[in-house]
């Protein structure tokens, strides 16, 4: 498994904004916190056609953003970079041992790019995820390692249930139990070392609180994770969310 960073460019960034600030506050918030540039397109956004003229005023705004940090977003392609090389194999080592085989054999052509969006998408099948451009080195190694999980996650769920990629995305429940279980995946002692994000927790916020007849929902977890192989974990843990997919789903942003 290898990962390169790129910059995209400001078009690329343009189109990932243009997708979020559409969607409801979860989503479009952040942004517009970063850039209130942009804020004069919120709510602007009608769904009953293309929206082309908005984009084209987006696609003004975001060149601007983008040129008077463009220096800076170069100087991360290369300190992210070379964070990343000097713990890929460690990464390879842990993921390997965690997953149950050998991670360096594949995903050896993922790439993150450095963007102006600070939601960050990732591409399953293009092998393609983002990073916002003001993470720190290490915050940037905190959010490859979260996006890393949901690529091997899913390889070894699909070779198991065979079933389709359209269903590892939101709103299921096979992508909400992938966005949960990255707590348990990535509370690794030697990740923790290299991952800043592990005090404040790896996963949504909202799983943290959860309440799941009576018990934390990651005492659940943690209690089939500790106790099973992988691919014993990935059966259990379903299982446990279709039992109690309403109340999950209800506790939920």
């Amino acid at each position: 498994m290898k990962l390169l960073y790129k910059d995209p460019g400001y078009k690329y960034s343009v189109e990932s904004i243009s997708e979020f600030i559409k969607q409801d506050e979860f989503w479009s918030e952040p942004i517009f916190h970063f850039f209130p540039e942009l804020l004069k397109f919120k709510g602007s956004f009608d769904e009953s056609n293309d929206n082309k003229d908005i984009v084209k005023e987006i696609s003004g705004t975001v060149f601007e953003l983008y040129k008077s940090r463009e220096k800076e977003i170069q100087s991360k392609v290369i300190s992210y970079q070379e964070n990343w090389n000097r713990y890929e194999r460690l990464i390879n080592e842990r993921f390997s041992s965690i997953f149950q085989f050998d991670t360096s054999d594949i995903f050896n052509d993922l790439v993150c790019n450095i963007t102006l969006n600070p939601i960050s998408p990732r591409y399953l099948r293009e092998h393609v995820f983002d990073v916002f451009y003001m993470n720190s080195d290490e915050g940037s190694m905190g959010s490859a390692l979260h996006e890393i999980v949901h690529y091997l996650w899913f390889y070894l769920w699909n070779k198991k249930y065979k079933d389709s990629y359209e269903q590892y995305e939101a709103p299921s429940l096979i992508w909400i139990l992938s966005e949960a279980v990255v707590e348990q995946i990535l509370s690794d002692e030697e990740f923790n070392k290299i991952n800043p994000y592990h005090e404040s927790g790896n996963a949504y916020p909202y799983f943290y609180n959860m309440i799941v007849t009576g018990r934390s929902l990651y005492d659940y977890l943690n209690e089939i994770y500790k106790n099973n192989s992988m691919d014993k974990f990935m059966d259990e843990s379903y299982q446990f969310m279709v039992e109690n997919e309403k109340e999950i789903r209800r506790q939920m942003l």
